[in-house]
C-alpha cells in the first residue's frame, strides 16, 4: 500500500515539474490547472507517508528507542538510508548544471547544501542547481527529531502530538507567509521542516491507528472524502495563484490537503480496500519503492533534455519527453540498485521479482496516552 501511494506521489512530482515548464497556471482553464497544476503536492504526501513508515516498527514494539544505544542505532541507519544518494545527487546535479548546463559556479551554495546548512537558510533552502533538494534537508531534520518525537507519542499520546504539530507547523507557516507571501515554489518561510513537521507527525499518528485497528469500515466513502478535502485544497491553491484568495490562505490550505491524504491512507489501509488493492499494482509498486532515486535526478535530467517546453514543436516535446522519462527511470534504477541498496546482493527483491518479506500485522495494543 504505501509503495503504492508513494509511486502516485512521485508521478505527481514528475508530472507538476514537466507542466510546469509547458505552461502558465493563467494560461490554463481553471478546472484544468486544479488537477494539472498541484502534482507538487505530492511531497506532502511523502512526508506522511515517511512519519507512517519510521514509526511503524517502534509503535509495533519491534524496535525500540529506550537508550542512547537504541538512538544511535536509528541515527546510523537513517544515515545510511538517506545520506549516500542524497550527497551522489548534491555533487551530480551540481556537476552537471555547471559543465552542461551553463549555471554559475556558486561553490558557496553548494558548500551549503553538503553541509546542511541550507535547512536553516533562507538563500539556499531550495537550491537552484536541483530545488527538490529542499525536501530531502527537511526528510534528514524530521529523523533527527524522530527519537524526541517518539518520546513524545509515549508520554503524550498521539492526539496531543498531533495537535501540538498542528499549531506549531501553522503559526510557522503563518508567520512565513505573512512576511514572504507564498509563491508556487518552496520557500524557507513556508516549507522548512518546522512549517511541515506536521505531516511527519501525521503518519506517526496514523501508524498508532493502524496498528490499534482503527481503521474504517467502509473505505469507499472515505476514498471519496478524502478526494473531496484534496480538491478542495487543491481549488484553494489555484484561487490564490490566481490572485483571487489572499497568500495567508495557503497555510489553512495545507491542513485541508493534509487530511485529504491522511484519509486517503486510512481507507487504503483498511480491510478488502479496493484502493489498496489497486495500489498493489506491480509497476506502481515499483515506482514507489524507487521514488528517491527518481525524485533526486528527475528534474535536472529534465533540464538536460527538455528545458524549453514551451516552445518547443509538438513531435519534439513528445520525443524529448519520452527521452526523458525513458533516461530518468535507467538511471534511477541504476542509482536505486548501487547507491540506494548496493549491499542487497539479491536484486530481484528491489523490483519485485523476488518473494515478499516481513510485513507488519495489526495487533491489540495499549492505547497510547491522550489518544482518545
Amino acid at each position: 500500500m504505501v509503495n503504492g501511494l508513494r509511486g502516485i506521489a512521485i508521478f505527481g512530482v514528475i508530472s507538476y515539474h514537466i507542466i510546469a515548464g509547458m505552461f502558465t497556471r493563467q494560461s490554463l482553464p481553471p478546472g484544468a490547472s486544479v488537477l494539472l497544476a498541484n502534482g507538487w503536492s505530492g511531497v506532502n504526501l511523502f512526508f506522511i507517508l515517511s512519519g507512517f513508515v519510521l514509526f511503524l516498527p517502534y509503535a509495533a514494539g519491534d524496535r525500540t528507542l529506550t537508550g542512547p544505544g537504541d538512538r544511535l542505532d536509528f541515527y546510523r541507519r537513517r544515515a545510511w538510508r538517506l545520506l549516500p544518494l542524497f550527497y551522489a545527487g548534491v555533487l551530480g546535479s551540481w556537476a552537471l548544471a555547471v559543465t552542461m548546463l551553463g549555471m554559475p559556479v556558486n561553490s558557496g551554495q553548494l558548500v551549503s547544501v553538503l553541509s546542511f546548512a541550507f535547512v536553516f537558510d533562507a538563500r539556499s533552502f531550495g537550491p537552484a542547481f536541483n530545488v527538490p533538494l529542499w525536501s530531502i534537508g527537511d526528510e534528514v531534520a524530521f529523523s533527527v527529531l524522530f527519537p524526541l518525537l517518539v518520546l513524545g507519542f509515549r508520554r503524550h499520546g498521539a492526539v496531543r502530538m498531533v495537535a501540538a504539530a498542528a499549531i506549531v507547523a501553522l503559526a510557522m507557516r503563518i508567520a512565513g507567509i505573512w512576511h514572504f507571501p507564498a509563491l508556487q515554489v518552496p520557500t524557507f518561510n513556508g516549507d522548512m521542516f518546522a512549517c511541515r513537521i506536521d505531516e511527519f507527525v501525521l503518519g506517526m499518528a496514523l501508524a498508532w491507528a493502524y496498528l490499534m485497528g482503527w481503521l474504517p469500515r467502509r473505505p469507499g466513502l472515505w476514498m471519496a472524502g478524502g478526494v473531496a478535502l484534496i480538491l478542495i485544497a487543491w481549488t484553494g491553491f489555484d484561487l490564490v495563484l490566481r490572485e483571487v484568495l489572499p497568500p495567508l490562505c495557503r497555510a489553512g490550505l495545507n491542513d485541508v490537503l493534509d487530511a485529504g491524504f491522511a484519509v486517503i491512507v486510512l481507507a487504503a489501509l483498511a480491510p478488502r480496500s479496493s484502493l489498496g488493492a489497486a495500489l498493489s499494482w506491480r509497476p506502481l509498486q515499483v515506482a514507489g519503492m524507487m521514488c528517491y532515486s527518481l525524485y533526486i535526478w528527475h528534474t535536472p535530467l529534465l533540464a538536460l533534455v527538455a528545458v524549453d517546453r514551451a516552445r518547443m514543436s509538438a513531435p519534439l516535446l513528445a520525443a524529448s519527453l519520452a527521452s526523458f522519462l525513458g533516461l530518468t527511470f535507467a538511471v534511477a534504477a541504476l542509482s536505486y540498485r548501487y547507491i540506494e541498496f548496493g549491499r542487497i546482493q539479491d536484486w530481484r527483491r528491489l523490483f519485485l521479482l523476488a518473494p515478499a518479506t516481513k510485513t507488519f500485522r495489526r495487533r491489540p495494543a495499549a492505547s497510547p496516552k491522550g489518544s482518545g
